[in-house]
């Protein structure tokens, strides 16, 4: 392959790259170059084949730029609509695909003289104002996606509170009654365990967030438990509740 076939030596040797990278699970940060890399290439080489040399200057590069958008646009609705995971796996064989693909196409059509060869020198010179401008599209739209993975990062999610009341090992007459904190913040109860329609044990308890409590109760397997958890001060409304009986136990 001659130097006129270098961009697509090159764009293969990325697709197979990231490919091997994501197999192997090399560092994040060589992961990261390999995968900008591997984002761009379908662009370039579909910009190779649909403009050849009738578009120059920085129209071809907003055009470039437009079709590596377009591939993962396009390319998740169809992997979306094959119901395939919108994970690594997919994406990565969604952009090598397209990559190797165009990569054989662009060799074909060069081979055949439909397709100008890659020249070294570079086509996309423009007047200054032009390049500045595209210049700061980009770091605009670059901007934006990161506030907005920014965003979805720190949304909030509502915090909760596990109660359970589960049997413990067999041969043990006994059932494990506990409290997980996942509000967010240290949270103030109030459990109540009932035997039957009488109260059998109250706890006070104080837990900071990602805190867990737990106790083992005694349960000969005869008439009910029902453990109740109040967030205080309402102690009025059980928060959570939880029952057994001589046949099961449940949890929430």
């Amino acid at each position: 392959m001659g130097r006129s076939q270098a961009d697509v030596a090159a764009t293969a040797l990325v697709a197979v790259a990231a490919c091997a990278a994501a197999a192997g699970g090399v560092p994040a940060p060589v992961m990261i170059v390999l995968g900008i890399a591997l984002f761009a290439a379908p662009g370039y080489l579909l910009g190779q084949l649909l403009l050849g040399s009738r578009v120059a200057g920085l129209e071809r590069v907003v055009v470039i730029t437009g079709l590596a958008l377009a591939v993962p646009v396009l390319g998740g609705l169809l992997l979306y609509a094959a119901r395939v995971p919108l994970h690594r796996p997919g994406w990565l064989g969604l952009l090598a695909g397209v990559t190797l693909a165009s990569d054989a196409a662009l060799f074909l059509g060069r081979r055949a003289g439909r397709t100008p060869p890659f020249s070294w020198q570079p086509a996309w010179r423009g007047p200054g104002w032009q390049v500045a401008a595209f210049a700061a599209a980009v770091l605009v739209a670059a901007g934006a996606v990161g506030l907005a993975r920014a965003g979805a990062a720190r949304q909030p999610e509502p915090g909760f509170t596990q109660l359970w009341l589960s049997p413990l090992p067999q041969g043990q007459h006994a059932l494990s009654l506990g409290v997980s904190n996942d509000q967010g913040s240290t949270t103030r109860y109030r459990l109540v365990l009932l035997r039957g329609s009488r109260m059998s044990d109250t706890w006070n308890l104080t837990l900071a967030d990602g805190a867990t409590w737990r106790r083992s109760v005694p349960f000969a397997g005869h008439g009910s438990l029902t453990a109740r958890l109040y967030r205080l001060p309402d102690l009025t409304h059980p928060y959570r509740s939880v029952s057994t009986g001589p046949s099961q136990a449940a949890g929430s």
